[in-house]
Formats: C-alpha cells, sequence, structure tokens
C-alpha cells in the first residue's frame, strides 16, 4: 500500500481532501470526491494504518515564538552525505532534513529558541559532524506558505475551497503576535495528543486529557483559530504523482520580495516558500511530475518572477526527515532513480 502503484483514483482524491482539510469529517471528504461516506472511511482508515498519509497537529513555533526557522545547507565531503543526514535527522531541533543534488548535498530547516542556541549549532554542533566541509544559513523572516496550506492540486479549487472554508485553523499565514501567547497545561496537552494524532476525536481527546469532549473541543479550536496549533496532513510528493521534489533558493530585489513571494505561495506545486536572510532572500520547496515539469516551472513561473536576479535549483534525491519525524524507509522514489 505504500507504493504509489496501490493507490488508485479515489484513494488520490482522499489524500487530496485530507490535504486541504486535515480533520474533515467522512462526509465531508466524501461530498468533496464525489463519494459515500462510509466508503471514504474506509478509504481513510486504510490510508492512515498503511502509513501513506499521517495527519498531525504543529505548534506553529512562530506565532507561539517558541521558536525560529533556518535553513542550512551543507556541503560534504564525497561519500559522507548520507552519514550527515542522517545524524541531522535525529536532532531535535531538525523539522526535515534531504539529501540533494547540485551545488550542496543536503538541506535541514533547524529550529532554534535563541541567538545563542543558534549559535551553539552553528558554530559548533554542525561544524563536529563528521564529513562537513562547509555550511551556509538563511534564517526565515517571514513565511508566504507553509505545507499545512499545501494541497497539491488533486481536487478541484471548488473542492479545495468548500473544504478549506471549514478549517478552524487558517489555511494562510497569519502574522506573529507582538508577545507571546500564553498556553495553560491543558493546552500543552491537547497539542501533544493531537501532535501524536491530529485525527482523534473529540471524545478521544478528552478521554487522553481526561476533560469533557465540549471542553476539549472548545479549547483545541480557539488553539487553532488564533494560528498557534496548525493541522496537517503529511504525504511524500512521489505517492500522488510528483516524483520530483526539489528545493529553491532565489534572489529577489527587495522591492519585489512580496510580490514574487505572494506568487509562489499560490502556485500548487509549492509546497512551502519564505523570505530569508543570507545570500538568498527566497527559499522553499516544490514538487513537480517529472524534469519537463520542472524545466516548465523555472521558465516560466520562477523566470518570470518579478525582481528576480538570480535562482539555485537542488533535486532532492531522498527526504529523511519531515514534519519532525524520521521516516522508516525513506528512500529515492523508483520515477527519479531511473531518471
Amino acid at each position: 500500500m505504500k507504493d504509489p502503484d496501490d493507490l488508485d483514483s479515489l484513494d488520490r482524491l482522499v489524500i487530496g481532501a485530507l490535504l486541504a482539510h486535515p480533520r474533515a469529517t467522512h462526509a465531508q471528504i466524501g461530498q468533496a470526491v464525489g463519494s459515500s461516506e462510509a466508503t471514504v472511511s474506509r478509504r481513510v482508515a486504510r490510508l492512515l494504518q498503511a502509513g501513506v498519509v499521517r495527519v498531525v497537529g504543529v505548534l506553529d513555533s512562530q506565532v507561539s515564538r517558541r521558536a525560529r526557522s533556518v535553513f542550512v545547507r551543507l556541503r560534504c565531503r564525497p561519500g559522507a552525505a548520507r552519514g550527515v543526514a542522517d545524524a541531522l535527522a535525529h536532532w531535535r531541533e531538525t523539522g526535515s532534513v534531504k539529501l540533494l543534488t547540485g551545488s550542496v548535498d543536503c538541506v535541514a530547516e533547524i529550529a532554534y529558541t535563541s541567538n545563542d542556541h543558534l549559535a551553539r549549532l552553528m558554530m559548533d554542533d554542525l561544524p563536529r559532524l563528521e564529513g562537513v566541509v562547509a555550511t551556509s544559513s538563511n534564517q526565515v523572516i517571514r513565511r508566504f506558505s507553509t505545507p499545512h496550506s499545501w494541497h497539491a492540486g488533486i481536487l478541484s479549487s471548488h473542492a479545495v475551497r468548500m473544504l478549506q472554508a471549514t478549517r478552524r485553523d487558517p489555511c494562510g499565514e497569519v502574522p506573529e503576535p507582538d508577545t507571546a501567547v500564553p498556553l495553560t497545561p491543558l493546552d500543552e496537552r491537547l497539542v501533544d495528543e493531537l501532535v501524536k494524532d491530529g485525527r482523534l476525536t473529540w471524545q478521544e481527546l478528552g478521554n487522553r486529557c481526561g476533560v469533557a469532549p465540549s471542553t476539549a473541543r472548545r479549547r483545541a479550536e480557539r488553539l487553532m483559530s488564533q494560528g498557534i496549533l496548525r493541522m496537517r496532513t503529511v504525504v511524500e510528493p512521489h505517492v500522488i504523482g510528483l516524483p520530483v521534489d526539489a528545493f529553491i533558493w532565489l534572489s529577489i530585489n527587495p522591492t519585489k520580495l512580496d510580490a514574487a513571494g505572494e506568487i509562489l505561495a499560490q502556485h500548487q506545486n509549492v509546497l512551502m516558500i519564505a523570505a530569508t536572510t543570507g545570500d538568498r532572500n527566497l527559499c522553499g520547496e516544490i514538487a513537480v511530475a517529472s524534469d519537463g515539469a520542472l524545466y516548465d516551472f523555472l521558465a516560466t513561473t520562477v523566470g518570470n518572477l518579478p525582481g528576480l536576479q538570480d535562482a539555485d535549483v537542488a533535486v532532492g534525491l531522498r527526504t529523511l526527515k519531515r514534519a519532525s519525524r524520521v521516516l522508516a524507509d525513506a528512500r529515492v522514489p523508483a520515477a527519479q532513480a531511473c531518471r
């Protein structure tokens, strides 16, 4: 079932619905994909059980002001990249880790809680990794889109809008608050349980946290509406027919940065895009169906961005960690391996 060839068209539509609304009811999904509630219930259970998709809650580190993010690029000695990436994948600070082709061998998104924390990671911990030759970093200063809002273009725009309209958490990015929003011990427990399983029923969530289902729902939905708790469906792009997963680093004229970021944020092949510091000021991840589609994306979408000055692209060979979880069966998708 983890092989994309095992998925049929309805499976892919169900995945598209879960991307648009991770906590959608089976009835809502059925309406969006044109199937019965009972059939959808079986498909969702099978997809989740097989590990094809997972639905998680995410404590938004920037909205909660608990951490910030930096993209770190690493060049490694020949033969050392896999070991470096494996080590990084097991750091608690990394949210994602990828092996790449191109000018760098590995990229990781790292969360840090203070400048001292970042200094320790960059100046002490990274150089200690056996095989690292050079590193560079791009600190995230504004997010235009994140995987919480990625829907991959599987469903019609009408179906996506219909599903997203019923979400409690925002699909787009929200302004970072001036001060941290305090979380109660109950809030923390609710978040912890939804991080483990984002499709818990309110009854199950209440039972695990020792409160009434109505209390669990009210408190969780308040966190969602504030943008503190975000819901996300996690699926590897090759599973849904997008085997070419790439990272892009762009230099944009600062006066056009906002416009370029918003254009990319609306593109169905962009998983996430963020404004950053460093040698590139716009960084993100994309997933497309083929090398030809990658060429078209670069030539038409990237090439026509306002203020574009320079672009670097690295195609992913393997994802070792995504959404803060090490992938047990990280591998090169077959469609890439034979290109």
